[in-house]
C-alpha cells in the first residue's frame, strides 16, 4: 500500500511539474515559434509575349502640346499620366509641329487651355475638318474658336462651381456629385452650346465636358479648371476614348486592401457605441466581433487583408524590444496569425505612431508629433519594431511600409531602406495636400532607391462617402487599381464614425466592397506583396494594337496572363462572348465600351458594321 501511495505521489509530481513546464513553454511563446502560422506563398506573376509583326493597319497617334501656364501644363502633365497608365503611347510637339499634322481618324491632338491665340487656328481648324480629332484639355474663352469647339455664344469665366452631374455615361460606376460636394472645384467659362454639341457632364447645370463634330473630324472640349486634380484623370482617359473610331486601354486588374495599426495596441475598457451595441469591451469587440465580420466580407468579396502593425502609441522611445514582444503577446499572436491565416500579410507602420520626419521636414502641426532627432534614432525605432515582428513571425519578412497619417520624407525613406533590406513597398497617398507633409506618390520606383516601389492608396474609410466612392471609380476607369485602407479604431472615434456605430459602418463597408466586386470582376484580391509585383511587370510589358475597319488586333510582350484590356468601339460594335485569344463582354450601359480578358499574347477582336 505504502509503495502504491508512493507511485501515485510520484504521478502526481510529474504531472504537475509537466503542466508547469507547458504552462511555463506556452508563457514564454515557444509554442508558436515551433508552430508558426500558415502562410501565403504569393502568386507568381505569369507572362505572355509574341513575336509576331505588326499587322497593316492604323495605330492611335496622340500629339501633345502644352505651353507654360500653370493651367495648360497642369492639365496636359494629368493626362499624359493616365496615358501612361493606361499604356496609351503619345508625343509632344511643337506649335511648329502642329502646321504639319496628317488628319486621320486615329489621329488626335491635345491642347491645353489658355493662351489659345498662340496655337496655330487656321491649320489645327482645318486639321479637324479634314478628319482629324482635337482635344482640349482645359477651358479657355477666344470667340474665334466658337464654331470650331461647338459653341454658340461665350461671355466670362465663373468661378466656383461644384458637384459633377452626368448626361452620358462616361464609365461603369461615376456616381453624380452634388453642388455641396468639394471634390471638384471649377472655374468654367459661361458659354451657349451649339446645336451640334453634345454635353457628357454638367456641374450646376453648366456644361463642363461636350463633343462637337466638325467636317469629318471631332472635338472633345473639356470646360473646367479641375482636369488639374488627380481624381479626374479616369475621366479624361474615358473623355479621350470617345473621339477616334475605336479605343483600347489597358488595365492592371489589381484590388488591395490595407488595415493600418493592425496589429496594434488594443485600448482598455469600451466605449458608448460598443457598450451599447454589444454590450463589450474592446478587445472582446475587435476579437469576436469586428474581425470576424471583416474576415467574412473579405472572403465573400474577395479581398486579401495586409495589417501593418505599430509597436506603440506613446510618442517616445521607452519601450525596449523586449518590453514590445512582453506588452504585445495578445495582438501579436491573435490578430497577427489570423491576418496571416487568411492568406494575408504583415507589413510595418513603425515603433510608435510618430511620422518619419525631422525638425526641417513639412508635417501639419495639428498632428501633434514630435519630430525625429535624425536617421539614427529613426533607424534605432525602426529595429526595436523589426525585433517585435521577428520574434512572433519569424517565417515572415517585411516587405511594405505604411508611414504614420501618411506623412514621411526623405530621411524617414533612407532609415527604412537602411533596417529593411527585403522592403518593396511605400504606401502613402496618391492624392492629398503635399503642403502638410503628407507622402504623396505616383506608382513608380523611388528615385533615391529603385529597388523601393511607390504604390500609393488611393481611398479610404468604410465607404461613407460620394467622394471617396468616386475616386475609387476614377482610378479604375484609368488604370484599374483598387487600393484602400481603413483602421480598426475608426468605430472608436465619434470624429470618425459620429453616431453610427459598427453594424452602419460594416453595412456600408460591405456595400462598397460588393460593389467592387459586383462590377469590376477583373480585379483580382491580393497582398501588397502580389500587388507590387503585378503593377510593375504591367508598367513593364509592352502592348501594341492595330486598328482595321473590320478589327482590332492586340500583340504584346510581357503582358500580364490573363490581361484586361478595355475597348471603346464608337463606330459599330464589338462581337461578344468567349473566343480563343480571349473573352469579351459588353462593359455599362453606354453600348460602347467592352471589358476583354485577353487569354493570348496575340488577339484579334471583330468589328460589327452596325449599318449592314
Amino acid at each position: 500500500m505504502k509503495k502504491q501511495i508512493i507511485i501515485y505521489a510520484s504521478v502526481l509530481f510529474l504531472f504537475f511539474t509537466a503542466a508547469i513546464i507547458v504552462l511555463q513553454f506556452m508563457r514564454l511563446d515557444m509554442f508558436h515559434q515551433w508552430f508558426p502560422a500558415e502562410t501565403a506563398q504569393g502568386t507568381p506573376v505569369e507572362t505572355m509575349s509574341t513575336d509576331q509583326d505588326l499587322p497593316e493597319g492604323e495605330q492611335l497617334n496622340v500629339y501633345v502640346h502644352k505651353n507654360d501656364t500653370p493651367l495648360s501644363k497642369d492639365a496636359v502633365e494629368n493626362l499624359e499620366y493616365a496615358m501612361d497608365y493606361a499604356k496609351i503611347s503619345y508625343k509632344e510637339i511643337t506649335k511648329e509641329e502642329i502646321k504639319n499634322l496628317s488628319a486621320s481618324p486615329y489621329s488626335v491632338l491635345v491642347l491645353g487651355g489658355e493662351h489659345s491665340e498662340e496655337w496655330p487656328y487656321e491649320e489645327i481648324r482645318s486639321y479637324v475638318e479634314k478628319g482629324g480629332n482635337l482635344y482640349i484639355a482645359s477651358r479657355f474663352i477666344n470667340p474665334d474658336w466658337n464654331e470650331l469647339i461647338g459653341l454658340k455664344d461665350v461671355e466670362d469665366f465663373i468661378d466656383d462651381i461644384y458637384g459633377l452631374t452626368f448626361v452620358k455615361e462616361v464609365f461603369p460606376g461615376y456616381m453624380d456629385l452634388d453642388s455641396d460636394s468639394e471634390l471638384f472645384s471649377h472655374s468654367i467659362a459661361d458659354v451657349e452650346l451649339a446645336e451640334s454639341a453634345e454635353v457628357y457632364i454638367e456641374a450646376e447645370d453648366h456644361p463642363i465636358l461636350w463633343s462637337n463634330t466638325y467636317g469629318d473630324g471631332n472635338v472633345m472640349f473639356w470646360n473646367t479648371t479641375s482636369v488639374t486634380e488627380k481624381s479626374s484623370r479616369g475621366l479624361m482617359l474615358q473623355a479621350l476614348s470617345f473621339l477616334p473610331p475605336t479605343f483600347v486601354s489597358s488595365q492592371a486588374g489589381i484590388k488591395v486592401m490595407h488595415i493600418d495599426d493592425f496589429p496594434a495596441p488594443v485600448p482598455s475598457g469600451t466605449t458608448d457605441v460598443i457598450q451599447r451595441d454589444y454590450d463589450l469591451d474592446i478587445e472582446d469587440f475587435y476579437s469576436d466581433v469586428w474581425w470576424e465580420d471583416m474576415k467574412r466580407i473579405g472572403e465573400e468579396e474577395d479581398v486579401i487583408y495586409t495589417g501593418y502593425l505599430i509597436g506603440t502609441y506613446q510618442d517616445t522611445m521607452d519601450l525596449t524590444s523586449e518590453e514590445l514582444i512582453e506588452t504585445r503577446r495578445f495582438p501579436m499572436l491573435y490578430f497577427g496569425r489570423k491576418v496571416l491565416k487568411e492568406d494575408g500579410e504583415i507589413g510595418i507602420h513603425g515603433y510608435n505612431h510618430q511620422s518619419l520626419v525631422t525638425a526641417d521636414e513639412p508635417i501639419d502641426p495639428e498632428y501633434g508629433y514630435r519630430p525625429w532627432k535624425n536617421q539614427a534614432e529613426m533607424e534605432d525605432s525602426l529595429h526595436r519594431v523589426d525585433d517585435l515582428f521577428d520574434y512572433y513571425f519569424k517565417e515572415e519578412d517585411i516587405h511594405s511600409y505604411v508611414p504614420p497619417s501618411n506623412v514621411l520624407n526623405k530621411t524617414g525613406v533612407r532609415a527604412l531602406h537602411e533596417v529593411f533590406p527585403n522592403l518593396e513597398a511605400i504606401s502613402g497617398l496618391y492624392t492629398g495636400d503635399k503642403e502638410t507633409g503628407a507622402f504623396l506618390q505616383e506608382y513608380e520606383p523611388n528615385s533615391e532607391f529603385p529597388s523601393l516601389y511607390h504604390f500609393p492608396r488611393i481611398s479610404s474609410g468604410y465607404g461613407e462617402t460620394d467622394e471617396e466612392r468616386f475616386v475609387q471609380i476614377d482610378a479604375i476607369a484609368n488604370f484599374g487599381v483598387f487600393a484602400h485602407f481603413i483602421h480598426p479604431d475608426d468605430v472608436l472615434d465619434p470624429y470618425r464614425a459620429g453616431d453610427s456605430g459598427w453594424p452602419e459602418m460594416r453595412q456600408s463597408y460591405e456595400d462598397m466592397l460588393h460593389y467592387i466586386h459586383d462590377h469590376y470582376t477583373h480585379l483580382k484580391g491580393m497582398r501588397q506583396t502580389d500587388a507590387t509585383k503585378k503593377m510593375k511587370q504591367y508598367q513593364a510589358s509592352d502592348i501594341a494594337v492595330t486598328y482595321q475597319d473590320s478589327q482590332i488586333i492586340v500583340q504584346g510582350d510581357g503582358l500580364l496572363s490573363p490581361s484586361t484590356i478595355l475597348i471603346r468601339v464608337n463606330d459599330g460594335s464589338l462581337e461578344t462572348g468567349s473566343f480563343e485569344a480571349g473573352d469579351v463582354k459588353a462593359f455599362g450601359e453606354s453600348g460602347t465600351l467592352y471589358q476583354v480578358t485577353l487569354k493570348q499574347p496575340y488577339a484579334e477582336f471583330k468589328i460589327k458594321d452596325e449599318a449592314l
